[in-house]
């Protein structure tokens, strides 16, 4: 009987409308160093949670991916598109026909003519199942625009993509499309989620003021439903750019947090689009808001839809949503730990993985990610690890933007797969060597353990070059890299036995 409900409710839906709302997001694609050996191209790399384990993995890009980037899968978790913001590229890791030139214009070409260069902001651009036909994707986008005498200010624009699934071939169709363009958008804070007939699509977007804008997605093609009240005079030097906002798992919610504007959390209607119950939560005092400063800050839920995790620079915060103590709502699970990774790593935008595990990136590139492993779990027993997953180069100050999957779903995310490589998480500390780059020799700045070693080298395509255990007190001073080719390589010491689950790591670049 289970079987015949199923068969007769995907009669009535799509099919690629219900499984693609369950792999859109298994494939994250990041990296923006540029390659300056002679095949050129950017080092990057995928995060992969197809499989029981997530997998980080290296590749090369044909553009680097520094701000804004997004990605979509299709039905089975297969990469299809990601986007840097400038161009549309697939699963070859190459720009797709007329891929690209997005977001360009007069602003572009004034303040950021490479391609390579990625695009300014965190949560600005984003893949859009088209609810008409299977075959069609609207890539969402928000470009800064050059308007004197006026102040540059953003635009909403769409691409649109069709992909041919027999030759697996795709083409930007449309590009650059303007449909919102008044002078009031706030940067970041770009998000969507299917509307409850799960087809369509609602789009939020906040706008200076005090409105939030609701857009509609459907096989009309994109409209402004309503504009709605925020219930908060939102700012431009203060809001701007500054935070983000997300749509809970069970599509019940919608939260916007910047560390000025604090948290805003509303009811949502995924029927008629409505926000209401409007609720503002001081997460940290206003008396400690150092209004001189500009703090980044994100927002993400747990799977289960209890908790609002908000992240700024030096703090994060876990909100209890279901708790009706004031004094027991907010817990704060953790500082700046100080590491630099080789910039310092701090707390910044977060997004929710399908593995249910909630990553955070720091603002600035960095070759470590920080991780919450149990976000469903009150206080610190949320388990957040600090600089815990290595990635092979650095993530481009930002993860992907996703709209919210699965809402409809029992199992809003697979607690199956497991950390990456099924390794344990160590914090990362900062390895001084120099000179950098270096030909033959690289020396150790004031290093040293009272305990015994292991030293890995590894390349930039994740694979180790060298293992040693290295005797207590009995580190070299030194390295012999003369052998090696040219390239940027990873060099980590993990004490042996170290209860604290730390290592020691740098990137070095060896030159001809």
């Amino acid at each position: 009987m289970k079987n015949n409900i199923l068969w007769i409710f995907m009669t009535i839906i799509p099919l690629s409308t219900i499984v693609a709302q369950i792999k859109g997001d298994y494939i994250w694609v990041a990296g923006s160093q540029k390659n300056y050996t002679e095949t050129g191209g950017y080092d990057g790399h995928k995060m992969d949670f197809n499989k029981d384990t997530m997998t980080v993995s290296y590749c090369k890009l044909p553009l680097g991916t520094d701000g804004n980037k997004a990605s979509i899968c299709d039905d089975y978790g297969n990469l299809l598109f990601f986007s840097n913001g400038r161009a549309v590229m697939d699963a070859n890791l190459s720009i797709i026909t007329n891929g690209s030139d997005i977001n360009d214009g007069e602003w572009v070409r004034r303040y950021w003519p490479d391609p390579g260069d990625g695009f300014p902001g965190f949560q600005n651009i984003m893949f859009l199942p088209d609810p008409k036909t299977s075959s069609g994707f609207y890539l969402i986008h928000k470009a800064p625009v050059y308007k004197p005498p006026a102040k540059d200010s953003f635009e909403i624009r769409y691409s649109y993509i069709e992909y041919d699934a027999l030759t697996l071939t795709s083409a930007v169709t449309l590009k650059n499309i303007k449909f919102y363009d008044k002078n009031n958008l706030l940067g970041n804070y770009l998000t969507a989620i299917r509307h409850q007939n799960q087809r369509d699509w609602w789009v939020l977007q906040p706008v200076l003021g005090d409105s939030i804008l609701t857009f509609l997605i459907d096989d009309a093609g994109i409209s402004l439903s309503q504009v709605q009240p925020s219930h908060q005079i939102f700012d431009k030097r203060k809001s701007s750019s500054s935070g983000t906002a997300k749509f809970s798992p069970d599509g019940t919610k919608y939260a916007l947090y910047n560390y000025f504007d604090q948290l805003h959390i509303y009811d949502f209607d995924r029927e008629t689009g409505r926000l209401s119950h409007h609720q503002k939560i001081n997460v940290i005092p206003e008396d400690d808001i150092d209004r001189e400063s500009y703090n980044f800050a994100s927002v993400e839920w747990s799977p289960n839809s209890r908790f609002i995790y908000a992240a700024s620079d030096y703090w994060l915060h876990q909100i209890d949503t279901w708790e009706s103590d004031p004094d027991k709502k907010i817990v704060l699970i953790d500082t700046y730990n100080g590491t630099k990774d080789p910039f310092s790593t701090l707390l910044f935008l977060m997004v929710q993985g399908p593995d249910c595990k909630i990553y955070m990136c720091p603002k600035s590139g960095s070759f470590s990610i920080h991780v919450i492993n149990h976000p469903d779990e009150k206080g610190k027993a949320c388990d957040f690890v600090q600089n815990g997953i290595k990635i092979p180069n650095s993530h481009g100050r930002s993860l992907p933007n996703f709209p919210r999957f699965r809402v409809d779903e029992a199992q809003k995310c697979n607690p199956g797969i497991t950390s990456v490589f099924g390794h344990q998480v160590y914090y990362r500390r900062p390895l001084e060597v120099f000179p950098n780059p270096a030909r033959n020799i690289i020396h150790f700045k004031d290093f040293s353990l009272p305990v015994a070693a292991d030293l890995y080298l590894y390349d930039m395509n994740g694979s180790a070059l060298i293992q040693s255990r290295l005797p207590a007190d009995q580190l070299p001073d030194a390295l012999d890299i003369s052998r090696l080719p040219a390239g940027r390589y990873n060099l980590e010491i993990y004490p042996v036995g170290s209860t604290e689950r730390v290592f020691y790591g740098t990137q070095f670049i060896k030159v001809e």
